[in-house]
């Protein structure tokens, strides 16, 4: 008779979980369609662009996924570029800037972390293959990012691997993608003459 008590506890239990999970990923839709509601309108944006905070608001929809490319990779040297032709200036004359006004990496967007909901679903067309840079920190840096299942981010750094593998190097690729895929190796899966 205990236990009945307990496998009926148990099922309960898990029925309860799936309803809740159920409403918190209808509530995350709903949050995410109402922000792309308010992001989208033009008028909204213009009045925010008014008061000098469109540059906060984060950009909307597919658009901001872009694939990384050479001419993407040019456009990052001429960024890098002109950034240290602005620190010698700033060193020639002698300007130094506190620390806090420093620029600093979106903790949201970290390597690692899912990415953020705000902006939205990628297309299945842009998982797992190398994207431009969503966080503006690192996008005078030399990094791409790869979105893998899940809107998982990964970081990786554009300069030739050993010396001689662009990041558009098609070995480089399948290795990335040997690195990022989500398939979890247990000790369960290998078979017992590889131990």
């Amino acid at each position: 008779m205990a236990t009945r008590k307990r496998g009926k506890s148990f099922f309960e239990l898990w029925r309860r979980n799936k309803e809740r999970g159920a409403v918190l990923k209808r509530t995350n839709q709903l949050r995410t369609s109402h922000l792309r509601r308010l992001l989208g309108n033009t008028e909204a944006r213009v009045v925010l662009q008014n008061v000098n905070m469109a540059p906060l608001l984060p950009p909307v929809g597919a658009e901001v996924f872009r694939r990384f490319t050479p001419a993407s990779l040019e456009e990052i040297q001429r960024r890098h570029e002109a950034e240290e032709r602005e620190q010698q200036s700033r060193k020639e004359q002698k300007i130094e800037i506190a620390e806090e006004d420093l620029p600093k990496p979106a903790s949201d967007l970290e390597a690692g972390k899912p990415l953020p909901f705000i902006y939205g679903d990628p297309p299945p067309e842009f998982l797992n293959i190398p994207l431009e840079e969503l966080d503006p920190f690192y996008q005078s840096q030399k990094t791409f990012i790869i979105l893998s299942k899940g809107n998982i981010i990964y970081r990786f750094n554009a300069d030739p691997a050993c010396y001689l593998l662009s990041p558009f190097n098609p070995l480089r690729i399948f290795s990335i993608r040997i690195l990022i895929h989500s398939y979890p190796l247990s000790c369960n899966s290998v078979p017992e003459a590889f131990l």
